[in-house]
């Protein structure tokens, strides 16, 4: 089995800060939202609330008072630079990963952006997999974890 964030985190609690999240408040910002996000990222934030991973990313949260990581605030700001409203971003950082609404097959991928921009340079089915090509490619090694299986 392949090691996830949650295995990661559990091995290194002190690379993974999670924001936290009152369950009821989740529910109810969910079905306010006007679209709809990848599951797995659902399944994330309701889990941990996004948070600060290794030394340089944030994993936007749903309900967190700092614009800088609240996930509608940050969206807001970069859909009136001009992102894609298809688009939700929910990782800053080395990468700019977002959720994308694959209409023709009506399901959402996970995305990075390209640097500088918001094409989409990766796309991935899976939460764990973006963050295993993605944070963990980038950072397993650094923070010596532990080999995936």
């Amino acid at each position: 089995m392949l090691s996830s964030i949650y295995e990661d985190a559990l091995a290194r609690p002190d690379l993974f800060h999670w924001f936290g999240i009152v369950e009821t408040d989740f529910d109810l910002w969910l079905q306010s939202l006007e679209f709809r996000v990848h599951p797995g990222l659902v399944s994330f934030w309701r889990r941990t609330g996004g948070g600060d991973v290794f030394e340089s990313e944030t994993l936007l949260g749903p309900l967190r008072p700092d614009d800088s990581e609240n996930v509608l605030k940050m969206n807001e700001f970069h859909w009136e630079k001009g992102m894609p409203r298809d688009l939700i971003l929910f990782n800053t950082g080395c990468f700019c990963s977002a959720s994308k609404v694959d209409w023709p097959r009506h399901r959402n991928l996970l995305v990075t952006l390209k640097p500088g921009s918001y094409a989409i340079e990766r796309k991935f089915s899976t939460f764990s997999d973006w963050y295993l090509q993605t944070l963990r490619s980038e950072f397993g090694g650094r923070y010596e974890l532990l080999p995936s299986k």
